[in-house]
């Protein structure tokens, strides 16, 4: 079902969504059995859902699948009789909620932007707009095919606090209208779309464990690759669960006929007329190509997984993606990889950049203002005092000076942080561009051959990063030494959907390396086992480039960033306003630190 459009106010037409009607429902649904049942399960199988790159998905024995699918179908069955319309288990999980909790959401949408008399409102004036009655866009998620939801609670809310589920009437609202904290054995249900924007305040003292069930309508495609999906957030915490492929061959081998859609592997969903599927259906599929190419060659594209784009400003850009005369939807489309500001391009390494000193200092200020960027929801922005900032600056700005000779070209510091690198890493990415799809003559691969066919050399096109595509270079200088951790590899990939690194690295202390930040070096950093890593991050621009008004105050991390200090550009421009004017960087001493007294009067002096 379509969400109602205003064209007045935006041009664009909303989203689709399966689940309706849209109210919220309290069920009490399982017996102390039940929750003894799924306890039992929880502690033998329970890994960390904190972190999207899980190594393994616990196997459960077919005892403890019948037990676990059970009492999820119990749930199910309860929202189909309070809803009144049909729906199958598509996933559970049984997860105990940790101090993060979850930030304001919908399951099965995700914000897109906001709009006021068909003109969309700039990104720093988003939410004050919405919360003034600002038209709200909405789009497709991963999870759009599924309808409703239940989170039912396996613990005694008198045993923890903090941990409760809020519902908001509008996006951006700072408070809840309806605020929920269970008894055992009792849970909330609600639909999964804009009408029901939910929140989980982070458990602050005690445990909080939760059976989380979704379901969509029968006979609805489920996605490639979501199948095998599990769907978590930050504060989800440890957890197990039960995805659709799971279900699906626990069904079978009990013998029951399988309720869940199963395509054939060559057949598309010709029934559903919704835009993306009728996008893949334009595409082509990877082992159609391979028919091609056996029968009659086709004329390949380059890869630009890492080699060929992108190219610079001054340089005329051509097409990449070239005209196919096959009838699809993608096969006139001139495709252009996105502009760039790195070049010369490669690595650079800076050996014994920073002095034992200058490691000191830093490992000092971290100790000090360390903040946790495993979640991007972070409390408050550290302040430092003035010491500490030009003690800070001087060391960063020492390893710019150092990229800029090495990269022959002026750079100018952007950001800087300082992380310890917690057991999650970073999984393969490039720092200021995105992918977004694979070409092979002209026509768009399918989603789900994607990264077969990028490692059989289609192309690889790439998208201009909305956030960091005004910065050029990066630099990773270790601060511990490798013997003081296990893991922790910096490690380079030569194309898109490499599985093997073609360098991994482990630097001494006080060396690094600079890189540039297009698909020419896409990188990875391997979680830390054991022990303590950390490094200093630095994101060069050039001097002439523009710092989007939006990411002045943004501190750039990824999940596995860990506790961490960061200096963000209006930090290197509100800190030069005041006493430090004058200032200079590359100092060879560095100043003492403040002792916290001290520190107390200067955090007064740059208050705003």
């Amino acid at each position: 079902m379509p969400i109602e459009s205003d064209f007045t106010q935006c041009p664009h037409l909303q989203t689709f969504v399966r689940c309706g009607p849209h109210h919220r429902a309290e069920l009490c649904i399982l017996s102390k059995e039940d929750i003894e049942k799924l306890y039992n399960i929880w502690s033998r199988y329970h890994d960390d859902l904190g972190c999207p790159q899980y190594d393994e998905k616990p196997t459960f024995t077919p005892e403890d699948f019948d037990t676990f699918y059970g009492i999820a179908q119990q749930v199910v069955d309860a929202m189909v009789d309070e809803y009144q319309v049909p729906m199958l288990l598509d996933q559970a999980t049984i997860s105990n909620t940790n101090h993060y909790g979850h930030p304001p959401h919908v399951d099965n949408l995700r914000f897109d932007s906001v709009w006021r008399d068909g003109k969309r409102v700039p990104v720093d004036e988003e939410l004050s707009a919405a919360r003034s009655g600002a038209y709200i866009l909405w789009r497709t998620e991963k999870t759009s095919y599924r309808s409703y939801s239940c989170s039912v609670a396996l613990s005694d809310p008198g045993g923890y606090e903090g941990g409760e589920l809020q519902f908001f009437d509008q996006w951006g609202s700072r408070s809840p209208v309806a605020r929920y904290k269970c008894a055992e054995g009792c849970g909330i249900a609600f639909c999964g779309c804009h009408r029901n924007i939910h929140a989980v305040t982070g458990v602050k003292r005690g445990f909080r464990l939760v059976l989380l069930v979704w379901t969509r309508p029968p006979g609805v495609r489920v996605p490639e690759g979501q199948d095998q999906v599990c769907y978590f957030r930050p504060g989800t915490g440890d957890g197990c669960w039960l995805h659709t492929a799971e279900i699906r061959r626990g069904l079978a081998r009990r013998g029951q006929r399988e309720l869940v859609w199963d395509p054939k592997p060559e057949s598309d969903d010709e029934s559903c007329n919704c835009q993306d599927c009728r996008e893949e259906r334009g595409r082509v599929s990877w082992k159609e190509c391979m028919r091609h190419m056996q029968g009659s060659p086709l004329k390949s594209t380059p890869s630009t997984s890492a080699g060929n784009s992108p190219r610079s400003p001054s340089v005329e850009i051509a097409p990449t993606c070239q005209e196919s005369g096959a009838p699809t939807t993608k096969s006139r489309k001139v495709c252009r990889q996105p502009v760039t500001l790195c070049g010369p391009h490669g690595r650079q390494e800076l050996t014994g950049i920073l002095t034992e000193e200058e490691i000191r200092t830093l490992h000092e200020i971290w100790k000090r203002h360390h903040d946790d960027l495993s979640n991007p929801w972070y409390n408050k922005k550290p302040v430092f005092s003035n010491t500490e900032f030009d003690a800070f600056n001087s060391i960063a700005q020492k390893v710019v000076d150092a990229m800029a000779v090495k990269f022959e070209q002026p750079l100018v510091l952007d950001q800087a942080a300082v992380n310890s690198t917690n057991k999650f890493g970073h999984p393969p990415h490039a720092d200021n561009v995105q992918f977004d799809s694979v070409w092979w003559d002209g026509r768009q691969i399918k989603q789900r051959d994607e990264v077969e066919a990028a490692r059989a050399g289609a192309e690889v096109l790439w998208k201009e990063s909305k956030t960091t595509s005004y910065r050029n270079y990066s630099a990773s200088i270790a601060l511990t030494d490798p013997e003081d951790y296990g893991g922790g590899e910096l490690e380079f990939f030569g194309t898109w959907g490499s599985k093997k690194p073609t360098v991994s690295m482990r630097l001494p202390a006080g060396s690094g390396m600079a890189f540039c930040g297009c698909q020419r070096s896409i990188h990875a950093v391997t979680g830390v086992k054991w022990g303590f890593r950390l490094v200093l991050l630095v994101w060069t621009r050039h001097p002439d480039a523009v710092v989007p008004k939006d990411q002045l105050h943004v501190c750039y991390f990824r999940p596995g960033s860990g506790m961490s200090i960061w200096l963000t550009s209006e930090d290197l421009r509100r800190y030069g306003k005041g006493k430090g004017k004058g200032r200079r960087s590359g100092r060879k001493s560095l100043p003492s630190l403040p002792d916290e007294s001290e520190q107390d009067d200067m955090l007064e002096d740059l208050s705003d």
